[in-house]
């Protein structure tokens, strides 16, 4: 079975984790209102960090709602992701966008991760076998 939680252990907590993402991104992934940053984790869980602007969204329940969106599509998919550390960040416009669609434009979002993350330890795995 499955552990479907969001606890202490799957986030990045302070600045220097999320400065490692920002300065090491290998993974970018962009929808019509996040982009996504990501690298290998060196953890032995995938962590989620969101970066949520007042400049980006202005009210307050607003910025909740994405991060709480966020975090719920997060924990549904961690199982299914490679070990990478992930930052989210909305774009200007999010606040007019449906519950549903920012729902589908991050499932998709983590399929592209996890299919770009595959992709770059498949192409490092037969250079350290040899």
């Amino acid at each position: 079975m499955a552990l479907y939680s969001f606890g202490t252990n799957v986030r990045l907590h302070c600045a220097a984790d999320f400065k490692s993402v920002f300065d090491g991104a290998l993974f970018k992934v962009h929808q019509p209102h996040f982009l996504f940053l990501a690298k290998p984790s060196e953890q032995p869980k995938s962590r989620l960090g969101l970066v949520v602007a007042k400049k980006k969204v202005r009210r307050a329940h607003e910025r909740n709602r994405i991060k709480r969106l966020a975090r719920e599509s997060f924990r549904l998919h961690q199982q299914q992701l490679a070990l990478i550390d992930i930052v989210v960040m909305p774009k200007l416009g999010i606040e007019t966008v449906s519950n549903a669609d920012l729902t589908q434009q991050l499932q998709l979002a983590w399929r592209k991760l996890n299919r770009l993350a595959h992709k770059h330890q498949n192409t490092i795995s037969p250079s350290i076998e040899k």
